[in-house]
Protein backbone atom coordinates (compact mmCIF):
# COMPACT_ATOMS: atom_id res chain seq x y z
CA UNK A 1 0.00 0.00 0.00
CA UNK A 2 1.38 3.36 -0.97
CA UNK A 3 1.47 6.15 1.52
CA UNK A 4 -0.39 9.33 0.97
CA UNK A 5 1.75 12.25 -0.06
CA UNK A 6 1.44 15.57 1.75
CA UNK A 7 -0.21 17.13 -1.35
CA UNK A 8 -2.80 14.35 -1.50
CA UNK A 9 -3.59 14.77 2.16
CA UNK A 10 -3.90 18.53 1.69
CA UNK A 11 -6.34 18.06 -1.20
CA UNK A 12 -8.39 15.63 0.83
CA UNK A 13 -8.48 18.10 3.72
CA UNK A 14 -9.48 20.89 1.34
CA UNK A 15 -12.25 18.77 -0.25
CA UNK A 16 -13.50 17.78 3.18
CA UNK A 17 -13.66 21.41 4.28
CA UNK A 18 -15.45 22.31 1.07
CA UNK A 19 -17.94 19.51 1.57
CA UNK A 20 -18.50 20.63 5.11
CA UNK A 21 -19.63 24.06 3.92
CA UNK A 22 -21.79 22.56 1.12
CA UNK A 23 -24.28 20.79 3.34
CA UNK A 24 -27.19 22.73 4.83
CA UNK A 25 -26.25 21.48 8.27
CA UNK A 26 -22.69 22.84 8.03
CA UNK A 27 -23.87 26.15 6.64
CA UNK A 28 -26.30 26.68 9.49
CA UNK A 29 -23.68 25.70 12.07
CA UNK A 30 -21.10 27.99 10.43
CA UNK A 31 -23.66 30.80 10.57
CA UNK A 32 -24.03 30.26 14.33
CA UNK A 33 -20.24 30.40 14.73
CA UNK A 34 -20.15 33.72 12.88
CA UNK A 35 -23.00 35.01 15.07
CA UNK A 36 -20.96 34.11 18.17
CA UNK A 37 -17.83 35.81 16.80
CA UNK A 38 -19.78 38.93 15.90
CA UNK A 39 -21.37 38.99 19.35
CA UNK A 40 -17.99 38.53 21.02
CA UNK A 41 -16.52 41.45 19.09
CA UNK A 42 -19.48 43.66 20.02
CA UNK A 43 -19.11 42.72 23.70
CA UNK A 44 -15.37 43.37 23.59
CA UNK A 45 -15.97 46.89 22.33
CA UNK A 46 -18.49 47.53 25.09
CA UNK A 47 -16.17 46.07 27.72
CA UNK A 48 -13.20 48.04 26.34
CA UNK A 49 -15.12 51.29 26.68
CA UNK A 50 -15.90 50.49 30.27
CA UNK A 51 -12.42 49.23 31.32
CA UNK A 52 -9.81 50.66 28.93
CA UNK A 53 -9.33 53.82 27.03
CA UNK A 54 -9.76 52.46 23.46
CA UNK A 55 -9.34 54.93 20.63
CA UNK A 56 -12.59 55.76 18.78
CA UNK A 57 -11.15 54.67 15.43
CA UNK A 58 -10.33 51.23 16.77
CA UNK A 59 -13.81 50.92 18.24
CA UNK A 60 -15.39 51.89 14.92
CA UNK A 61 -13.31 49.30 13.04
CA UNK A 62 -14.24 46.60 15.54
CA UNK A 63 -17.98 47.52 15.34
CA UNK A 64 -17.84 47.47 11.51
CA UNK A 65 -16.09 44.12 11.54
CA UNK A 66 -18.65 42.73 13.99
CA UNK A 67 -21.53 43.90 11.76
CA UNK A 68 -19.89 42.47 8.63
CA UNK A 69 -19.35 39.09 10.29
CA UNK A 70 -22.99 39.13 11.46
CA UNK A 71 -24.22 39.82 7.90
CA UNK A 72 -22.10 36.97 6.53
CA UNK A 73 -23.47 34.70 9.24
CA UNK A 74 -27.04 35.74 8.35
CA UNK A 75 -26.36 34.97 4.67
CA UNK A 76 -25.04 31.49 5.50
CA UNK A 77 -27.97 30.90 7.85
CA UNK A 78 -30.59 31.80 5.22
CA UNK A 79 -28.79 29.77 2.55
CA UNK A 80 -28.62 26.73 4.80
CA UNK A 81 -32.28 26.98 5.82
CA UNK A 82 -33.45 27.27 2.18
CA UNK A 83 -31.27 24.38 0.98
CA UNK A 84 -32.37 22.34 3.98
CA UNK A 85 -36.03 22.82 2.96
CA UNK A 86 -35.30 21.92 -0.69
CA UNK A 87 -32.63 19.19 -0.59
CA UNK A 88 -32.59 17.86 2.96
CA UNK A 89 -30.42 18.50 5.98
CA UNK A 90 -27.27 16.68 4.81
CA UNK A 91 -27.55 16.95 1.01
CA UNK A 92 -24.43 17.94 -0.96
CA UNK A 93 -26.43 19.17 -3.96
CA UNK A 94 -26.51 22.83 -4.71
CA UNK A 95 -28.86 24.76 -7.00
CA UNK A 96 -26.05 25.16 -9.52
CA UNK A 97 -25.67 21.38 -9.80
CA UNK A 98 -29.34 20.68 -10.41
CA UNK A 99 -30.90 20.51 -13.84
CA UNK A 100 -33.45 23.25 -13.34
CA UNK A 101 -35.81 22.37 -16.21
CA UNK A 102 -35.95 18.70 -15.31
CA UNK A 103 -36.51 19.49 -11.66
CA UNK A 104 -39.35 21.93 -12.40
CA UNK A 105 -41.07 19.53 -14.82
CA UNK A 106 -40.75 16.64 -12.38
CA UNK A 107 -42.03 18.80 -9.57
CA UNK A 108 -45.06 19.96 -11.63
CA UNK A 109 -45.83 16.37 -12.67
CA UNK A 110 -45.67 15.32 -9.05
CA UNK A 111 -47.97 18.14 -7.96
CA UNK A 112 -50.42 17.32 -10.77
CA UNK A 113 -50.48 13.64 -9.78
CA UNK A 114 -50.98 14.57 -6.16
CA UNK A 115 -53.86 16.91 -7.04
CA UNK A 116 -55.55 14.24 -9.14
CA UNK A 117 -55.13 11.70 -6.43
CA UNK A 118 -56.35 14.28 -3.93
CA UNK A 119 -59.54 15.02 -5.91
CA UNK A 120 -60.30 11.33 -6.24
CA UNK A 121 -59.53 10.76 -2.59
CA UNK A 122 -61.74 13.67 -1.57
CA UNK A 123 -64.59 12.39 -3.74
CA UNK A 124 -64.32 9.02 -2.06
CA UNK A 125 -63.80 10.41 1.43
CA UNK A 126 -66.64 12.92 1.22
CA UNK A 127 -68.99 10.81 -0.87
CA UNK A 128 -71.67 10.58 1.81
CA UNK A 129 -71.39 14.29 2.66
CA UNK A 130 -71.79 15.21 -1.01
CA UNK A 131 -74.79 12.93 -1.24
CA UNK A 132 -76.44 14.57 1.77
CA UNK A 133 -75.68 18.03 0.36
CA UNK A 134 -77.36 17.06 -2.90
CA UNK A 135 -80.39 15.80 -1.01
CA UNK A 136 -80.77 19.09 0.87
CA UNK A 137 -80.33 21.13 -2.30
CA UNK A 138 -82.92 19.07 -4.18
CA UNK A 139 -85.47 19.39 -1.38
CA UNK A 140 -84.88 23.14 -1.13
CA UNK A 141 -85.52 23.52 -4.86
CA UNK A 142 -88.70 21.44 -4.56
CA UNK A 143 -89.95 23.57 -1.66
CA UNK A 144 -89.26 26.75 -3.68
CA UNK A 145 -91.00 25.32 -6.75
CA UNK A 146 -87.81 25.45 -8.81
CA UNK A 147 -88.42 22.04 -10.34
CA UNK A 148 -86.09 22.42 -13.34
CA UNK A 149 -83.10 23.14 -11.07
CA UNK A 150 -84.04 20.15 -8.92
CA UNK A 151 -84.09 17.89 -11.99
CA UNK A 152 -80.60 19.08 -12.93
CA UNK A 153 -79.32 18.10 -9.47
CA UNK A 154 -81.05 14.74 -9.78
CA UNK A 155 -79.16 14.11 -13.03
CA UNK A 156 -75.94 15.04 -11.22
CA UNK A 157 -76.73 12.57 -8.45
CA UNK A 158 -77.37 9.82 -10.98
CA UNK A 159 -74.50 10.42 -13.39
CA UNK A 160 -71.65 11.75 -11.22
CA UNK A 161 -72.29 9.73 -8.07
CA UNK A 162 -74.13 6.71 -9.40
CA UNK A 163 -77.14 6.89 -7.06
CA UNK A 164 -79.58 5.95 -9.81
CA UNK A 165 -82.29 4.43 -7.67
CA UNK A 166 -82.43 7.36 -5.25
CA UNK A 167 -82.25 9.78 -8.20
CA UNK A 168 -85.30 8.13 -9.79
CA UNK A 169 -87.18 8.37 -6.50
CA UNK A 170 -86.39 12.08 -6.35
CA UNK A 171 -87.39 12.46 -9.99
CA UNK A 172 -90.81 10.92 -9.30
CA UNK A 173 -91.23 13.19 -6.28
CA UNK A 174 -90.32 16.27 -8.31
CA UNK A 175 -92.67 15.39 -11.16
CA UNK A 176 -95.51 14.72 -8.69
CA UNK A 177 -94.93 18.05 -6.93
CA UNK A 178 -94.67 19.89 -10.24
CA UNK A 179 -97.88 18.32 -11.56
CA UNK A 180 -99.67 19.20 -8.32
CA UNK A 181 -98.58 22.83 -8.49
CA UNK A 182 -99.44 23.09 -12.18
CA UNK A 183 -102.85 21.55 -11.52
CA UNK A 184 -103.49 24.13 -8.80
CA UNK A 185 -102.45 26.95 -11.14
CA UNK A 186 -104.70 25.55 -13.87
CA UNK A 187 -107.63 25.43 -11.42
CA UNK A 188 -107.08 29.07 -10.47
CA UNK A 189 -106.84 30.09 -14.14
CA UNK A 190 -110.03 28.23 -15.07
CA UNK A 191 -111.84 29.81 -12.10
CA UNK A 192 -110.79 33.25 -13.39
CA UNK A 193 -112.08 32.28 -16.86
CA UNK A 194 -115.42 31.24 -15.37
CA UNK A 195 -115.74 34.69 -13.77
CA UNK A 196 -115.20 36.27 -17.19
CA UNK A 197 -117.90 34.01 -18.67
CA UNK A 198 -120.43 35.39 -16.20
CA UNK A 199 -119.93 38.85 -17.74
CA UNK A 200 -120.81 37.51 -21.23
CA UNK A 201 -117.67 39.18 -22.62
CA UNK A 202 -116.98 36.40 -25.11
CA UNK A 203 -114.03 38.04 -26.88
CA UNK A 204 -112.19 38.53 -23.61
CA UNK A 205 -113.07 34.99 -22.56
CA UNK A 206 -111.57 33.58 -25.77
CA UNK A 207 -108.38 35.58 -25.22
CA UNK A 208 -108.15 34.29 -21.65
CA UNK A 209 -108.70 30.70 -22.79
CA UNK A 210 -105.90 31.03 -25.37
CA UNK A 211 -103.56 32.46 -22.74
CA UNK A 212 -104.23 29.54 -20.39
CA UNK A 213 -103.60 27.03 -23.19
CA UNK A 214 -100.26 28.68 -23.99
CA UNK A 215 -99.19 28.73 -20.33
CA UNK A 216 -100.11 25.11 -19.64
CA UNK A 217 -99.82 23.27 -22.98
CA UNK A 218 -99.27 19.87 -21.33
CA UNK A 219 -102.34 19.97 -19.09
CA UNK A 220 -105.28 17.95 -20.50
CA UNK A 221 -107.70 20.22 -18.64
CA UNK A 222 -107.00 23.19 -20.92
CA UNK A 223 -107.25 21.43 -24.28
CA UNK A 224 -110.93 22.32 -24.90
CA UNK A 225 -111.19 25.68 -23.15
CA UNK A 226 -111.94 27.55 -26.36
CA UNK A 227 -114.79 25.11 -27.06
CA UNK A 228 -115.98 25.69 -23.51
CA UNK A 229 -116.25 29.42 -24.21
CA UNK A 230 -118.11 28.84 -27.48
CA UNK A 231 -120.50 26.40 -25.79
CA UNK A 232 -121.20 28.92 -23.02
CA UNK A 233 -121.92 31.57 -25.66
CA UNK A 234 -124.32 29.29 -27.53
CA UNK A 235 -126.04 28.32 -24.29
CA UNK A 236 -126.55 31.97 -23.38
CA UNK A 237 -127.91 32.70 -26.86
CA UNK A 238 -130.47 29.90 -26.54
CA UNK A 239 -131.55 31.26 -23.15
CA UNK A 240 -132.05 34.73 -24.66
CA UNK A 241 -134.13 33.27 -27.50
CA UNK A 242 -136.36 31.38 -25.08
CA UNK A 243 -136.84 34.41 -22.82
CA UNK A 244 -137.61 36.61 -25.84
CA UNK A 245 -140.40 34.35 -27.09
CA UNK A 246 -141.83 34.05 -23.57
CA UNK A 247 -141.84 37.85 -23.13
CA UNK A 248 -143.44 38.35 -26.57
CA UNK A 249 -146.19 35.81 -25.77
CA UNK A 250 -146.90 37.60 -22.47
CA UNK A 251 -146.96 40.99 -24.21
CA UNK A 252 -144.10 42.09 -21.96
CA UNK A 253 -142.96 44.51 -24.62
CA UNK A 254 -140.24 46.24 -22.59
CA UNK A 255 -138.59 42.93 -21.67
CA UNK A 256 -139.01 41.62 -25.22
CA UNK A 257 -137.37 44.74 -26.69
CA UNK A 258 -134.45 44.50 -24.27
CA UNK A 259 -133.90 40.84 -25.13
CA UNK A 260 -134.24 41.59 -28.84
CA UNK A 261 -131.47 44.19 -28.65
CA UNK A 262 -129.22 41.75 -26.84
CA UNK A 263 -130.01 38.96 -29.30
CA UNK A 264 -128.92 41.22 -32.13
CA UNK A 265 -125.27 40.69 -30.96
CA UNK A 266 -125.52 36.93 -31.46
CA UNK A 267 -127.74 36.24 -34.46
CA UNK A 268 -126.58 36.11 -38.06
CA UNK A 269 -128.96 37.01 -40.89
CA UNK A 270 -129.87 33.38 -41.34
CA UNK A 271 -130.31 32.75 -37.62
CA UNK A 272 -132.48 35.86 -37.23
CA UNK A 273 -135.00 34.74 -39.85
CA UNK A 274 -137.25 32.76 -37.43
CA UNK A 275 -137.43 35.82 -35.16
CA UNK A 276 -138.43 38.40 -37.77
CA UNK A 277 -142.18 38.04 -37.53
CA UNK A 278 -142.21 38.02 -33.75
CA UNK A 279 -139.72 40.90 -33.67
CA UNK A 280 -141.92 42.96 -36.04
CA UNK A 281 -144.89 42.41 -33.77
CA UNK A 282 -142.90 43.38 -30.67
CA UNK A 283 -141.44 46.45 -32.37
CA UNK A 284 -144.88 47.48 -33.65
CA UNK A 285 -146.41 47.15 -30.21
CA UNK A 286 -143.51 49.04 -28.70
CA UNK A 287 -143.95 51.87 -31.20
CA UNK A 288 -147.71 51.95 -30.57
CA UNK A 289 -147.17 52.02 -26.80
CA UNK A 290 -144.76 54.93 -27.10
CA UNK A 291 -147.18 56.76 -29.37
CA UNK A 292 -150.00 56.32 -26.86
CA UNK A 293 -147.76 57.47 -23.99
CA UNK A 294 -146.68 60.54 -25.95
CA UNK A 295 -150.24 61.54 -26.83
CA UNK A 296 -151.47 61.06 -23.26
CA UNK A 297 -148.62 63.17 -21.88
CA UNK A 298 -149.39 65.99 -24.34
CA UNK A 299 -153.12 65.75 -23.63
CA UNK A 300 -152.54 65.93 -19.88
CA UNK A 301 -150.07 68.82 -20.28
CA UNK A 302 -147.29 66.71 -18.75
CA UNK A 303 -144.69 68.48 -20.85
CA UNK A 304 -141.61 66.96 -19.22
CA UNK A 305 -142.94 63.41 -19.65
CA UNK A 306 -143.88 64.22 -23.24
CA UNK A 307 -140.32 65.38 -23.95
CA UNK A 308 -138.84 62.16 -22.45
CA UNK A 309 -141.18 59.88 -24.45
CA UNK A 310 -140.72 61.93 -27.61
CA UNK A 311 -136.93 61.69 -27.42
CA UNK A 312 -137.26 57.90 -26.95
CA UNK A 313 -139.43 57.64 -30.08
CA UNK A 314 -136.86 59.57 -32.13
CA UNK A 315 -134.01 57.47 -30.73
CA UNK A 316 -135.61 54.03 -31.25
CA UNK A 317 -137.69 54.71 -34.40
CA UNK A 318 -135.83 57.54 -36.16
CA UNK A 319 -137.14 56.82 -39.69
CA UNK A 320 -140.85 56.57 -38.93
CA UNK A 321 -143.65 59.09 -39.59
CA UNK A 322 -144.28 59.21 -35.86
CA UNK A 323 -140.72 60.38 -35.28
CA UNK A 324 -141.14 63.16 -37.83
CA UNK A 325 -144.30 64.38 -36.05
CA UNK A 326 -142.53 64.34 -32.69
CA UNK A 327 -139.57 66.35 -34.08
CA UNK A 328 -141.96 69.07 -35.26
CA UNK A 329 -143.37 69.41 -31.74
CA UNK A 330 -140.29 68.79 -29.64
CA UNK A 331 -138.97 72.38 -29.43
CA UNK A 332 -142.36 73.69 -28.24
CA UNK A 333 -142.63 70.82 -25.72
CA UNK A 334 -139.18 71.57 -24.33
CA UNK A 335 -140.08 75.24 -23.92
CA UNK A 336 -143.26 74.39 -22.06
CA UNK A 337 -141.39 71.79 -19.95
CA UNK A 338 -138.85 74.44 -18.94
CA UNK A 339 -141.65 76.83 -17.98
CA UNK A 340 -143.36 74.09 -16.04
CA UNK A 341 -140.23 73.33 -14.07
CA UNK A 342 -139.64 77.03 -13.37
CA UNK A 343 -143.18 77.45 -12.06
CA UNK A 344 -142.97 74.62 -9.55
CA UNK A 345 -140.67 76.39 -7.03
CA UNK A 346 -143.01 79.42 -7.01
CA UNK A 347 -146.05 77.25 -6.38
CA UNK A 348 -144.26 75.53 -3.51
CA UNK A 349 -143.30 78.89 -2.04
Amino acid sequence: MSENTPSTQADATSNKSKKLLRTPRSQVMFAFVLFIVAGALALSVQYGYASYDIPPLTSAVVVFLSGLIGLVGLAFFLLGIVRWAVFGFDSLESPAEVNRDGEVIALLDSINDRLLISDTAKRIAYREQDRETLRRAIREDISKGDFEAALVLVSEMSQAYGYRREAEQFRDEIITARDKEIDQQVSEAIAALDRVLTTYDWDRALREAGKIQRLFPDSPRVKMLDKRVRDARDQHKRELEREFFNAAQKDDIEQAMRLLKELDRYLTEQEAEPFRETARGVIGKKRQNLGVQFKMAVHDHEWTQAVVVGEQIIREFPNTKMADEVRSMLDLLRERSAGEQAARPREMA
